[in-house]
């Protein structure tokens, strides 16, 4: 007779949101939440993770002269972030908006 004990559900959510292609961008939208210690507390202080739509993070930044700093130090800001993340849910590439007032 087969061993019956009940299946855990987050098991079968897991499988649900792979086969749906969702864990990706789950993945890919938990970097909001890890922004402020992925960039550190000095950008952290003037920009905020606002949105992932695709494989684009968009990220409010407060002054037109941090969004000029921020523009040359984009590739490594990617590198930290995608460090963590799967090949599939790597983020490609960063736009920054100045804060509206």
């Amino acid at each position: 007779m087969k061993n019956s004990e009940p299946e855990k559900i987050g098991k079968f959510l897991d499988i649900i949101l792979e086969k749906r292609g969702f864990s990706t961008q789950i993945s890919r939208v938990g970097i909001l939440d890890k922004w402020n210690s992925l960039v550190g507390n000095k950008i952290a202080e003037v920009t905020e993770a606002k949105a992932v739509q695709g494989a684009t993070l968009f990220v409010d930044v407060q002054s037109s002269i941090w969004l000029t700093e921020l523009s040359f130090i984009k590739t490594t800001l990617l590198a930290k972030i995608n460090k963590g993340l799967t090949k599939e849910a790597k983020i490609e590439r960063i736009i920054f908006r100045l804060m509206e007032k």
